[in-house]
């Protein structure tokens, strides 16, 4: 069962060094008590890499990074080709704890 679980958009968003439209972002403690972390794009220009530096800006203007690999991508039908990316977090996610500036 997952305890501690949080959800909330990111803006300024980029991937691997590129840029992306918003985010949610997921986090949520384990069984074992263990961070974990996901985030859900929708965007036109599926990413090319499979793994590579996330990192998004809160509402508050807290920055927020990690380590990434992708762990789903679902291309939709249609004219637009909007591809939904789930993003793995591969070890901390860091500036969830720092105070807003």
């Amino acid at each position: 069962m997952a305890r501690r679980h949080l959800r909330f958009a990111l803006k300024q968003v980029t991937f691997a060094g590129v840029g992306m439209p918003g985010a949610t972002l997921d986090c949520w403690d384990d069984d074992q008590g263990r961070s974990q972390w996901s985030a859900r794009v929708v965007t036109r220009a599926d990413p090319e890499q499979d793994e590579g530096e996330f990192v998004g800006v809160m509402a508050d203007g807290r920055v927020v990074t990690g380590y990434v690999t992708v762990g789903s991508r679902q291309i939709g039908p249609g004219g637009r080709r909007e591809t939904l990316v789930e993003f793995h977090g591969s070890g901390d996610l860091h500036g969830l704890e720092d105070p807003p500036a």
